[in-house]
């Protein structure tokens, strides 16, 4: 007896209009090459679209109840599935008004028809979009191939992730058969993306480039430095203990800490804060777990002030910061630069610093009592000679 095939399954053209007339003329145009799925409002349509993967073009109205048009492009291009943000929506359009067409098309509209359009129209339009979006997956999935194979980051010089994940793994292995540790350190760039909108791409990749070789330098052959992240990266260092890492990264945040990078005649302050742990001293199964561990710590890092490391649990010492107290000067370009918390941690260090120069004003000041300027100042005496007392 031959064996019956299974006809292949129709690609679904979901229409989505308030009106039952318009979406059952849309549907006798494209019924005959594509299955079709209908809502009568852009909630109903983006719920079918969530749920029905097989659906390959979407045809919208612009005015419905509940959701319209526009505010379901919104939601389609801002998805975080690929699916759903990539589909090619044709918005259905009962005038010719430019800027209605202008509007859907700033929020990712990818075709325009009139509910007038005939069989031939649509059908050839409807194809050409699929293809395009075919193609469009095809090269996306080629791309994320390549970077899955690529070993090197090209801003940086550093592995990527991908290698660093399989040459760990393979480390952690050969690492617990002979009971020896293996350290991991997730360093992060505090703030590093805020920066990176004030001075520019290209300024931000150059000091990305000159972690990465200050990293590498401070490297020994067998351990392994990859960009893990925008403004991340992650250390393997073989037969190391957290306290080994816990010293190397208190040097490293330390240096980082006292680069000096100029840009349009400023000072550009830069600081890392780094977690770090190891394979014996932590209950872990895996690799990934040790990434997991250290990438923890080093948000505890970031949450307790940043420019500092955390090596130990919740249960283990308090957290000190790397560096020193910064400079006057230091402490002025960090104001500037917007980076007004990072001195909270210092600000007792930095009253004492300022107090002879405070109550130099004072004195200059004493003739004039009632100036504004004045009284902020005795504040700020007040303030230093209160910490000086505590002292």
């Amino acid at each position: 007896m031959a064996a019956t095939s299974v006809p292949a399954k129709l690609p679904i053209v979901l229409i989505i209009d308030d009106s039952r007339m318009v979406r059952a003329s849309i549907a006798r145009h494209v019924q005959s090459a594509y299955e079709v799925r209908e809502a009568v409002d852009g909630e109903e349509g983006w719920s079918t679209l969530l749920a029905e993967p097989r659906v390959k073009v979407v045809i919208s109205d612009l005015s419905m109840p509940k959701l319209d048009g526009y505010q379901l492009l919104e939601r389609i291009r801002a998805s975080k599935i690929s699916r759903v943000r990539d589909i090619p929506v044709m918005m259905i359009s009962g005038s010719e008004e430019e800027t209605e067409r202008k509007r859907a098309s700033d929020l990712g509209a990818t075709d325009f028809i009139t509910k007038g359009i005939g069989t031939a129209e649509i059908l050839a339009r409807i194809d050409a979009l699929t293809q395009l979006a075919q193609a469009k997956q095809e090269l996306d999935a080629t791309r994320v191939a390549l970077a899955e194979q690529a070993t090197t980051d090209p801003a940086t010089q550093t592995f990527t992730i991908g290698y660093m994940v399989k040459q760990g793994s393979a480390m952690f292995s050969y690492a617990r058969r002979h009971k020896i540790p293996i350290a991991v350190m997730r360093l992060g760039l505090d703030d590093f993306e805020v920066s990176r909108q004030r001075i520019g791409d290209p300024i931000a990749d150059q000091i990305l480039s000159a972690v990465a070789k200050l990293i590498s330098s401070r490297l020994r052959r067998e351990d392994c430095v990859a960009r893990t992240g925008p403004a991340e990266f992650s250390i393997m260092s073989p037969s190391a203990t957290a306290d080994a890492a816990d010293t190397f990264a208190q040097r490293l945040v330390a240096e980082i800490d006292a680069a000096k990078i100029s840009w349009q005649g400023q000072s550009l302050k830069i600081r890392a804060s780094i977690g770090a742990c190891d394979s014996v001293a932590e209950s872990v199964e895996s690799f990934a777990d040790l990434m997991v561990i250290a990438l923890q710590r080093m948000l505890q890092a970031r949450e307790a002030g940043g420019g500092r490391v955390v090596a130990r649990g919740t249960n283990g010492p308090a957290i000190a910061p790397a560096r020193a107290i910064p400079s006057i000067d230091d402490a002025l370009a960090m104001l500037a630069d917007g980076h007004a918390e990072r001195l909270k941690p210092f600000v007792a260090d930095l009253a004492r610093r300022i107090y002879p120069l405070v109550r130099f004003c004072d004195e200059v000041f004493e003739d004039n009592v009632n100036t504004s300027a004045e009284i902020r100042v005795h504040r700020v005496i007040e303030k230093a000679k209160k910490l000086e007392n505590e002292e």
